[in-house]
């Protein structure tokens, strides 16, 4: 992978950078057998949502697309998951730390 400038309908996007994620944006993780079920406790409204959840390894990536209505909760495979990924349409990127 090397430098890409990205736009979409002539704008150009930027990186995200994720943050930390603070107490309106913390999520509750569970160990379910062999699966971590993720849930945030946030507000799906149309206007204010969680758009996707995404697990990462050091080799792959599990990713949930949420819907505004629906509920911010997912189940990925534990499969090495060291961090979880997760969007919000106004706050922006937030990342948490899997603890083993």
């Amino acid at each position: 992978m090397g430098e890409a400038a990205i736009s979409c309908h002539g704008v150009i996007l930027y990186p995200a950078e994720a943050e930390h994620a603070d107490e309106k944006h913390a999520p509750i993780i569970e160990r379910v057998e062999d699966e971590y079920f993720v849930r945030i406790d946030h507000e799906m409204t149309k206007q204010h949502y969680i758009s996707f959840l995404a697990a990462v390894s050091s080799d792959r990536v599990q990713m949930v697309k949420l819907y505004p209505e629906g509920n911010a909760e997912a189940r990925f495979k534990i499969n090495g998951i060291k961090r979880l990924y997760y969007y919000c349409n106004r706050d922006g990127l937030f990342f948490e730390k899997i603890q083993k």
